[in-house]
């Protein structure tokens, strides 16, 4: 047993410990907030508590213990070192161990050394060599220090009284993030969509979160990266249903977004859970053919869905990031999956872009036909875009093209343009069912 170079007893207590409500606040960066309290007897002078039921992946350098009684913490250790094979012969290297083979073969002798492959005993014989795959059974002495099966924090406490303590305890952990997932049931004329999600959460920290208060927060946090000396090593001793209550609050918290489930979730290690939040919703939505391509050969032409998400035409909440899956019924009305994109964080107004694939029938191809220049002055090109539409229904398709950096100007150009920013115009072109259009403009660059 270990002994103390103090007068005072130290006791350790590991006796049962009453939880309340598990608060878990997670982030979308894969990492989560942990607050839970319990209650321990705790005698009089300095004593040791220990923790056994906490997330494998926590921070230590997060921990926090705190009580409202007069309870000081004078020393918080983090063990993790946890017991296997190769752990515990290193702890009896050089002591009497009995191995049995598997041929029931007993070998008896001090421990030596050892690796994956071998053991060395020392026997009163001499010196055995042992294969680790022949091995059935090895015998060790009973531990005289305590071994740890889970990750366990401990705290050395001093209190002035004997009695019954309440602690706060607080942690970061990695191994639980979150996602929304988004499903979007588009209309037969694409003017619509019904919108809706899911809040998808992971738990591989290790540890079950029962009936947990779960609050998450969308955005990004920014995290400091840890240093290290040189040299120096870490030691650590589904249908849709219709709108019922809301399951979700969504609130700003700081410069973030909070969602707050208004229920106790029980989350388990390795265990991935659907919570709905987002109501089906109905969004006015547009669908564009967008060109923004520079090979001259015909190549397919992007499908986009977009829509403002504000309260007339969108759902008029912030949107958490995640992925957006699009689906429209068939003819004998089953839902096909059209696409899928990736939404970043989207306030409440901000106009939605979704990639939804490539158009089959349409396509578009750009050939420089001319460039021109002058030293000192300016360069010019001559630029066609052929748009073939092979479809039996007319589109019209936005054709994005970036035309200089500065002094630039678009000429000669055979449909009307707009300017997108300082270094791209854009040409919205009706193209007839199987029908070919061609563009043309002259982009010249003043180099004065």
């Amino acid at each position: 047993m270990r002994r103390h170079m103090k007068t005072l007893s130290l006791l350790l207590l590991i006796t049962s410990v009453t939880y309340t409500q598990t608060q878990l606040t997670v982030y979308n960066h894969g990492e989560a907030l942990v607050k839970e309290q319990f209650s321990r007897q705790i005698q009089r002078g300095v004593s040791e508590i220990e923790i056994e039921r906490v997330a494998e992946t926590l921070n230590p350098s997060s921990v926090k213990l705190g009580s409202d009684q007069d309870v000081q913490v004078l020393e918080q250790n983090y063990r993790y070192d946890l017991v296997n094979q190769n752990k515990l012969l290193k702890k009896y290297l050089e002591a009497n161990v009995t191995v049995i083979l598997q041929n029931d073969n007993k070998i008896s002798g001090i421990l030596l050394s050892y690796d994956n492959s071998t053991l060395v005993l020392k026997s009163r014989t001499g010196t055995d060599i042992i294969q680790r795959q022949f091995v059935g059974t090895i015998k060790c002495p009973t531990p005289t220090e305590r071994l740890y099966v889970r990750p366990t924090l401990a705290w050395t406490l001093h209190a002035e009284k004997t009695g019954k303590v309440n602690f706060d305890l607080s942690y970061l952990t990695g191994g639980i993030s979150w996602k929304a997932e988004y499903v979007a049931v588009v209309n037969q004329d694409d003017s619509e969509l019904d919108l809706s999600s899911w809040i998808n959460l992971s738990n591989q920290s290790g540890k079950d979160y029962n009936e947990a208060k779960l609050k998450l927060v969308a955005g990004d946090l920014h995290r400091a990266r840890p240093t290290q000396a040189a040299g120096s090593r870490r030691e650590k001793d589904r249908a849709f249903s219709m709108r019922a209550m809301d399951v979700v609050q969504e609130r700003q918290f700081f410069e973030y977004h909070l969602y707050d489930i208004s229920f106790p979730v029980s989350v388990h290690n390795r265990e991935e859970k659907q919570i709905q939040w987002l109501n089906p919703t109905l969004v006015k939505a547009q669908k564009r053919y967008v060109y923004q391509g520079t090979r001259d050969q015909f190549t397919n032409i992007p499908i986009k869905i977009m829509f403002t998400n504000d309260k007339e035409t969108g759902t008029g909440v912030a949107l958490p990031g995640g992925v957006v899956r699009l689906f429209k019924k068939d003819t004998d009305g089953a839902l096909e999956l059209i696409g899928e994109d990736n939404l970043k964080h989207t306030s409440r107004d901000d106009l939605v872009t979704l990639e939804v694939g490539e158009a089959f029938d349409v396509k578009g191809k750009r050939e420089v036909l001319d460039r021109r220049s002058k030293q000192d002055r300016y360069h010019e090109q001559d630029i066609r875009i052929t748009l073939a539409n092979r479809k039996d229904d007319a589109v019209e398709v936005e054709v994005i093209q970036a035309v200089g950096y500065r002094n630039w100007k678009v000429q000669n150009a055979s449909h009307a343009f707009t300017k997108v920013d300082a270094s791209r115009v854009k040409f919205t072109v009706a193209v007839p069912a199987n029908k070919e259009v061609v563009l043309t403009y002259t982009s010249r660059v003043n180099l004065k």
